[in-house]
């Protein structure tokens, strides 16, 4: 989930303590990450000035009535005063690494600095098998306005994105979520996400829902701001009602598709609390069932961005994986020996034999053929192959 919640905690002299107050934004905030259930929350335009603001949404509107998944990511920040500040289900995911693309190609200091934050996948092997899933989240909060300059800042945000992409190994799978304050998909800033020169590590929309989204009732649906009509707080926040697209999750092409081991799960990108039906008119205008009352108040009061959603399947470490368990078969022979013998494959192995009580048992290079040993004496019960094929990949299988 991404979020831009108004000025967290960023006092100034049109949003204060009095208009935008912090305290109910914390239980606001904790009111709608209780709905959605995000195991990643990217947060926009939480101050940047210390490390107040960063550790109150941990503690105060996540880690709260029991919940102790959630962890932060480190604060970074390029020298602006709005920063990006992350989330995590830590029972789910590590943190693998953190960074911030802080310049633009002529190394001059962005607007707001990219975070670049690594995440992998604590699966439930991950012990046996080191080889789990990492991706990589890319948080952004652009510059905002629609002068020839805002639109310049915007390009040379994503431009310094898609070079760090070129320039850096990547992940297979990687995402850019946050507030682009783009109007429309032919803006020159969303064209270098969506049409880089290179057109391998390109940037798409997961629902190709590509326009001019400004002020257009085609895109009533995907609107994202503003969540109120006249009722600004003093111009704390904006108003107009919801006829603006600038939240986003962006993915590169791999989780689209279905080889993927982490893939986007198709329709589920979505505005929370936007029900298509008010459009250019506040989220509690007359009727909208889209989420629960409490919860339209909560998104209403917290901020004037809608958050954005979207949902990803992740494949398991397994055992008995059939790219290896069909080229094994399992007997004993007369003399009580457990035999494995390989069958249709003409490239060495590497193989570790492990009994149900995680000791290593056999450690072996297997070249094509027979694998033997004495089972009976030394547990009882099934065993798990952790196999390294020629390439390096590592895999397990428990043949039958």
């Amino acid at each position: 989930m991404t979020y831009n919640l108004t000025y967290f905690r960023a006092f100034t002299s049109f949003c204060t303590s009095s208009n935008n107050p912090p305290g109910a934004k914390e239980g606001w905030l904790s009111t709608v990450v209780a709905h959605t259930q995000p195991d990643i929350l990217v947060c926009n335009e939480v101050d940047g000035s210390n490390a107040t603001a960063h550790g109150r949404i941990l503690n105060f509107s996540l880690n709260t009535n029991g919940a102790s998944r959630w962890a932060a990511t480190d604060l970074y920040t390029n020298g602006s005063s709005l920063i990006n500040a992350v989330y995590y289900d830590q029972n789910k995911l590590g943190l693998k690494s953190q960074s911030i693309i802080s310049n633009d190609l002529q190394n001059n200091t962005l607007v707001r600095g990219i975070d670049v934050i690594r995440f992998y996948y604590k699966d439930s092997l991950l012990a046996w098998n080191p080889d789990t899933l990492f991706f990589t989240v890319f948080a952004a909060h652009l510059k905002a306005g629609n002068t020839a300059s805002d639109l310049t800042e915007r390009q040379k945000a994503c431009e310094a994105l898609m070079n760090y992409l070129a320039s850096n190994p990547r992940d297979d799978v990687y995402l850019l979520a946050g507030d682009l304050n783009m109007t429309k998909s032919q803006e020159a800033g969303f064209q270098q996400l969506l049409n880089y020169s290179n057109a391998g590590i390109r940037f798409n929309d997961p629902e190709n829902v590509l326009g001019n989204w400004n002020n257009n009732g085609t895109f009533a649906a995907w609107h994202t701001q503003s969540t109120r009509d006249g009722l600004t707080n003093d111009g704390c926040f904006s108003g107009g009602g919801l006829d603006d697209r600038y939240d986003h999750i962006l993915v590169n092409s791999t989780p689209l598709t279905s080889a993927s081991r982490m893939r986007y799960l198709s329709g589920s990108l979505r505005p929370i609390g936007n029900d298509g039906l008010h459009f250019n008119s506040s989220i509690t205008s007359g009727t909208n069932n889209s989420v629960p009352a409490t919860v339209l108040t909560a998104l209403y009061e917290l901020s004037d961005h809608l958050p954005v959603v979207a949902d990803f399947e992740l494949d398991r470490l397994g055992i008995g994986l059939p790219e290896f368990r069909d080229h094994i078969q399992r007997s004993t022979d007369l003399d009580g020996h457990t035999v494995l013998q390989r069958i249709e494959s003409n490239e060495d192995w590497t193989v570790e034999v492990f009994d149900p009580a995680g000791r290593i048992i056999v450690r072996s290079s297997w070249p094509a053929g027979e694998l033997r040993w004495r089972s009976d004496a030394l547990f009882r019960g099934w065993v798990t192959l952790r196999i390294t094929d020629a390439s390096g990949r590592t895999k397990f299988a428990a043949p039958q």
